[in-house]
Parts: structure tokens; C-alpha cells; sequence
């Protein structure tokens, strides 16, 4: 991924320097579950968090102090806003940070790995509805894909949902 034109940002700390690699990688969770008497089927409950992970390094007399610096936002533990270039931003928590070898005065070599944080979105202004009445054939799954949540935030808003991989034509699911 290029980092070309635009500098990495999480919260309040900006990179001087991108990262020499950036890693985005999205995954979908899929079940294999074995049928009695029909064989497999794959079960797509969903996307996951996203992970950002990358390698870099500070450089200068400064570095080892740059270095400390991102350490404080990392010990933080806050859930900030992280914007890598050609991604939209979005908050993450800062899982990882790591320095490799040992410091030297003028360089010091890192990696680190950022986890979406989907719990913590903010009023970004978008309209987002209360319930979804489901249609033929629709599962929890389903709801939870289109909606960019959870399986399990949806069974929190709906307890009465007792059979999560057929919802009848026209229930009304709740929304977190």
C-alpha cells in the first residue's frame, strides 16, 4: 500500500515519517458446520475488525524521544481516530507496539498493530435507522453484515429472538 501524500495520524500523534510497510487486512468469519445426514455447510456470520499492522522506524536526533512518545499514546489505551493514507479514518485502539533490536541514537526500528474499535463509532451526521423489518430468508447474520455490527449486539437488542438462522418475513430487529 502506498503511504505516498499523506501522513499517519492516531489521535493526537502524527508520524513524521510513515511507516516503511502498512498492512490493512479485512476477514470475514466463516463457520464450517457438519449437517446430520446432509454433510457441511459454511456459515458466513460477518465481517471482523479490521487490523492495521505495519513496520517503520524514527530516524534523526530525535528518535528514541519520538519513540517514547508514541509508547505514551500506546499506554494510554484509548480508543482514537486513525488515519492512514488512502482509507478512510476510523477510531481503533492501539493493540501492539514493539521496538525491534535495540535503540540507537539516531534510529529507532518498530512495528505495531492497530484493532478497529466498532464500539466506539461517533455521530458522524449519517441517519441511521432504529429496526429493520426482515424479508424472505433473512438470519441474524445477515442483519448483523448489513449493518456493520455483531451477531451478539443483536441478540442483546433482541431477546426474543429464539432462532438466529431464520427470522420470519416482516420481524421488526432492533438496531444498536
Amino acid at each position: 500500500m502506498s503511504l505516498e501524500g499523506r501522513a499517519m495520524r492516531f489521535g493526537e500523534f502524527v508520524w513524521d515519517r510513515n511507516p516503511e510497510t502498512l498492512q490493512v487486512t479485512y476477514e470475514r468469519n466463516v463457520k464450517r458446520l457438519t449437517l446430520p445426514h446432509v454433510g457441511e455447510a459454511l456459515q458466513d456470520i460477518g465481517c471482523q475488525r479490521r487490523t492495521v499492522s505495519g513496520k517503520g522506524s524514527f530516524l534523526g536526533k530525535g528518535a528514541a524521544a519520538t519513540f517514547e512518545r508514541l509508547a505514551a499514546v500506546f499506554r494510554e489505551g484509548a480508543s482514537q481516530v486513525l488515519c492512514i493514507p488512502e482509507v478512510a479514518p476510523f477510531r481503533a485502539v492501539f493493540v501492539s507496539l514493539q521496538m525491534l533490536g535495540e535503540a540507537r541514537p539516531n534510529a529507532v526500528v518498530y512495528r505495531f498493530l492497530f484493532l478497529e474499535d466498532e464500539e466506539a463509532v461517533e455521530d458522524d451526521g449519517i441517519l441511521r435507522p432504529e429496526s429493520y423489518l426482515c424479508v424472505e430468508g433473512d438470519t441474524l447474520w445477515h442483519v448483523a453484515n448489513r449493518f456493520s455490527t455483531t451477531v451478539d449486539r443483536l441478540r442483546q437488542c433482541n431477546p426474543q429472538i429464539q432462532w438466529p438462522n431464520r427470522l420470519p418475513e416482516g420481524m421488526e430487529v432492533q438496531l444498536p
